[in-house]
C-alpha cells in the first residue's frame, strides 16, 4: 500500500511539474541582444551583449538559446559557434529564480553595411527532461557599420588636383563681408587669402575662408555598376568609400553637397528581394525610376546622414541605369553645380553622355573607382577622367 501511494505521490508530482513547466516556463523570462554601439566605422570594435532573466520563483533546469548573426562580425573563436552562412552560436544556461545572466561577445566589424539581430530561438527541459518547449523570439536591435574612412594621405596626386579644381571654382564669388573660418592653406588657393597673424602664432600657413554670395553645390552621383565580373564586390565598396571621403571633404569646407545613386537601399531588396523593376519591360523600367538619394546639405550632421545611405546601401544590382540618372540629375538645379560622377561602369553610352554634358557647358568629372591590378585603357587616360585605385 505505501508503495502504491509514494507511486501515485510521484505520478502526481511529475504530472504537476510538467503542467507548470508546458504553462510557466517562458513567463517573466526576460531575454534580449543588444549592441553595445548602433553606428560605427568599418574596421572598429564592438559588442553584442545577451541577457536572460528569469523573473518567478520557478528554476529553469535547462534553457538553450540559439542565435545567428551575420558572419562579416569576427567574433572571437569559441565553444558551442559554429560560422557557414552565418554566425551561429548556441548556449546552455541553468536559472534559478529571480537570477539574470548577462554575456557579452566583442567582435570586429569586418564589412560596411545595415545589420540586424534575427533573433533568438528558446529551447527549455522540464525538471525531469521529459518535456521539451520551444519558442521563437524576434530581434530588433540594429547596428549600422559606416564606410571606412580613406586617409588624406592616400590620395593620388590627381584626385588632389581633382578636388582642388572643385573647390576653388565654388569659392570664385567669395563675400569678403560674410567671414567663415581659418583652416590651412592649399596651392591653389590665392596669396592675398593668407592670414598672416595666425600664420605667425601657429607657424603654419593659413587662410581666411568665407562664404559664396551665390548658392552653389556639389552632386556627387554613384554608379554600383562594374566594368567587368572580376572583383565585383571590392569595386563596389570602393567606389562607396570614395562618395564617402568627398562628401565628407566638401561638407566639412561649408560646400552643400547631395548624393544620388543608382544603388538600392537595403530594405527595399529586403522586401523585394527580385529587384524592384524585376519582370518589367523597358518603358515600365523608364516611367519607374527609382533611386536613393540625399539631398544637399552644408552642416557637420549631414555628413553623418550620407554616410548612414551608404552604409544602408545594396550594390548588387542596379535600380536603375546610370544614363537615366544622369539625365534625371544633372541640370536639374541648373549651371551652378559642380557634378562628380563615381563609376568604374565606363562603356559607351555613360562616356558619350559625359562628353556631351560637358561641351554644353556643365561641370562634370569622371572619377573611376578601380582595383590596383586593373587595366587602364588609353583613352582613360586622357585628363578629363580621374582614375583612383584601391592600394588594399
Amino acid at each position: 500500500m505505501k508503495l502504491l501511494i509514494a507511486f501515485l505521490l510521484a505520478a502526481l508530482v511529475f504530472w504537476i511539474q510538467t503542467i507548470m513547466y508546458r504553462r510557466l516556463w517562458n513567463k517573466n523570462l526576460g531575454t534580449s541582444l543588444s549592441f553595445d554601439r548602433d553606428v560605427l566605422y568599418e574596421g572598429q570594435t564592438n559588442e553584442l551583449c545577451e541577457v536572460i532573466e528569469n523573473r518567478k520563483y520557478m528554476p529553469i533546469p535547462i534553457l538553450q538559446v540559439k542565435f545567428s548573426i551575420t558572419r562579416t562580425f569576427l567574433f572571437e573563436k569559441r565553444n558551442n559557434t559554429n560560422v557557414t552562412d552565418k554566425y551561429y552560436r548556441s548556449d546552455f544556461f541553468t536559472i534559478m529564480p529571480w537570477q539574470k545572466i548577462r554575456r557579452t561577445y566583442p567582435f570586429v566589424c569586418s564589412k560596411r553595411g545595415f545589420y540586424t539581430t534575427d533573433g533568438l530561438d528558446l529551447i527549455c527541459r522540464s525538471f525531469f527532461m521529459t518535456e521539451r518547449m520551444i519558442e521563437t523570439r524576434k530581434g530588433t536591435e540594429s547596428v549600422c557599420v559606416l564606410p571606412a574612412r580613406i586617409r588624406h594621405k592616400e590620395l593620388p596626386d590627381e584626385v588632389n588636383n581633382l578636388l582642388g579644381e572643385t573647390e576653388k571654382n565654388l569659392r570664385l564669388n567669395e563675400d569678403p563681408f560674410t567671414f567663415a573660418g581659418i583652416r590651412d592653406y592649399q596651392p591653389f588657393e590665392n596669396i592675398r587669402s593668407i592670414n598672416w597673424k595666425v600664420t605667425a602664432r601657429h607657424d603654419n600657413l593659413s587662410v581666411n575662408t568665407y562664404n559664396t554670395t551665390f548658392s552653389k553645390k556639389v552632386v556627387l552621383l554613384l554608379n554600383v555598376e562594374t566594368n567587368s565580373m572580376l572583383h565585383v564586390d571590392e569595386i563596389g565598396e570602393w567606389a562607396i568609400k570614395i562618395a564617402a571621403h568627398l562628401a565628407t571633404r566638401f561638407i566639412s569646407s561649408h560646400i552643400p553637397t547631395a548624393l544620388y545613386t543608382n544603388g538600392t537601399d537595403v530594405s527595399a531588396v529586403r522586401d523585394n528581394p527580385a529587384g524592384l523593376i524585376a519582370g518589367k519591360n523597358k518603358k515600365e523600367k523608364d516611367a519607374a525610376l527609382s533611386y536613393v538619394s540625399v539631398e544637399a546639405g552644408a552642416d557637420m550632421s549631414h555628413i553623418r546622414a550620407i554616410e548612414i545611405t551608404l552604409a544602408r546601401l545594396c550594390t548588387s544590382s542596379a535600380s536603375c541605369p546610370f544614363v537615366s540618372l544622369m539625365d534625371e540629375r544633372i541640370g536639374k538645379d541648373g549651371q551652378n553645380v559642380e557634378y562628380i560622377l563615381i563609376s568604374n561602369y565606363r562603356k559607351k553610352e555613360i562616356t558619350g553622355r559625359f562628353d556631351a554634358l560637358r561641351s554644353e557647358g556643365y561641370s562634370v568629372h569622371f572619377i573611376i573607382p578601380a582595383m590596383y591590378s586593373e587595366e587602364r585603357e588609353d583613352e582613360f587616360k586622357a585628363e578629363r577622367y580621374t582614375w583612383w585605385e584601391s592600394k588594399v
